[in-house]
């Protein structure tokens, strides 16, 4: 950013003088997001009293942890009056919030966190921030549909969704059934979701079919037999990755077949595409791949080929159908986490609390721009051209150049922009 001397005098929270030099970008950024705090006060947690608050700064350069409010107002004046950048909440709740050790709060339960951000997914390298925006919205919903409130069987009214203000999501369950749970116990529950150490024998038992006899030796041929259509759990998402797998194999494209399943990657072209083959091709009237499905079992694909299969459903199947989530976030019970209302210094969007129906429709860089964001026309300087849309609206800006409040500050903040100097 241009360095400008500005000098403001402020007062922290024990009410002590500092003297603080800001550039110009930071001290435009500071003052709107100041009016927001006032014009737009966030609501405090459920149970605030209880939690503690942590604060990161534009204009120090230092978390301020370990604090308390007992009133609401009291964290609205203090984000008026302070305007951090980024603004926390404990995922815990002590007896003792604001004091200055962890052992002295005395921990008294936490929510269960979830946090999927696009840091976290596969695939997202070299993609826009709007496409991973959708991208991680996508992941997010499989999340909370398939996994929170499928298997786990939490209701919506349990679970607390928040757009993260940056690039991802957070899930805030508050049941009491998870309050007391430790850590370890949290991890477990991370552990069903990503499918860590599930094992091919448990989802896909192996059988003796039939037996050959040759002389005096005797050879036993075996199968797998694949979970029924009423399975659920991580049984039904295992039959179900099968038949998305057996589509992709069924489609001839070998490329797309490599890029979406690595265990293919050092297996020769020609038993790939006779497994290929062998799948697309049909036995009595009917698809192999669809036998296969119908009899629930393997034994339609023999020798390598079955191998072959075998060993996609093993290294890829449960990539494939498994759910995404930050780990060391979830299993943290004493973890601080965004608070909803707030605004992310990084991007100057508002940390969005949703429900499971607007989610499907919300747009971050449409719905998170805060209102009180004007669009009166604020020169900005853009090194590199930056393309995009905000608010509603494409924009595409490059030089020195005039731009709505709301799109200055969101460039400001991602530090795609500065002030022209006027020096």
């Amino acid at each position: 950013m241009v360095a400008r001397d500005i000098v403001v005098v402020r007062n922290d929270i024990e009410g002590r003088r500092h003297t603080f030099p800001m550039s110009g970008e930071v001290e435009l950024v500071m003052r709107w997001f100041g009016r927001y705090y006032s014009e737009c006060p966030p609501p405090p947690p459920d149970r605030f009293g209880r939690r503690e608050f942590g604060f990161m700064f534009f204009d120090r350069n230092y978390v301020q942890r370990h604090l308390s409010f007992s009133k609401a107002s009291e964290i609205r004046d203090f984000l008026v009056r302070q305007v951090p950048a980024h603004v926390y909440h404990s995922s815990a709740y002590y007896a003792s919030p604001g004091a200055p050790t962890m052992n002295e709060k005395s921990w008294l339960g936490a929510d269960l966190i979830f946090d999927l951000d696009a840091d976290h997914l596969r695939g997202v390298e070299g993609m826009s921030y709007p496409e991973m925006l959708a991208q991680v919205k996508v992941a997010f919903i499989r999340l909370l549909d398939d996994f929170l409130m499928g298997d786990l069987g939490f209701d919506e009214s349990e679970i607390r969704i928040v757009f993260s203000g940056g690039r991802g999501y957070h899930a805030h369950v508050m049941s009491e059934d998870v309050l007391g749970l430790r850590s370890h116990e949290r991890r477990e529950i991370v552990d069903y979701i990503t499918g860590t150490d599930l094992e091919m024998e448990w989802a896909f038992p192996e059988r003796a079919s039939f037996e050959k006899e040759f002389g005096d030796r005797k050879t036993v041929q075996k199968s797998r037999l694949i979970p029924s259509p009423g399975s659920g759990g991580w049984r039904g998402r295992m039959r179900h990755g099968l038949g998305v797998i057996l589509e992709d194999l069924c489609s001839g494209d070998l490329d797309l077949v490599r890029e979406r399943y690595p265990s293919t990657l050092e297996v020769s072209d020609r038993l790939l595409k006779g497994l290929m083959e062998d799948l697309s091709g049909s036995r009595g009237g009917k698809q192999v791949s669809e036998l296969i499905m119908d009899k629930g079992n393997l034994e339609d694909i023999g020798g390598k080929r079955r191998a072959l299969l075998l060993g996609i459903l093993e290294n890829d199947a449960v990539n494939l159908m498994a759910g995404q989530v930050d780990e060391p976030v979830t299993s943290d019970i004493k973890r601080l986490i965004r608070m909803p209302g707030s605004l992310h210094g990084k991007t100057s969007l508002r940390v969005t609390q949703l429900n499971r129906e607007k989610l499907d429709d919300f747009d971050p860089l449409r719905d998170a721009v805060p209102a009180v964001f004007e669009d009166d026309p604020v020169p900005v300087s853009v090194e590199e051209r930056v393309v995009g849309e905000l608010g509603g609206e494409s924009f595409s800006v490059e030089g020195e150049v005039e731009v709505p409040l709301r799109l200055a500050l969101f460039l400001l903040c991602r530090r795609q922009a500065t002030l022209p100097d006027i020096g």
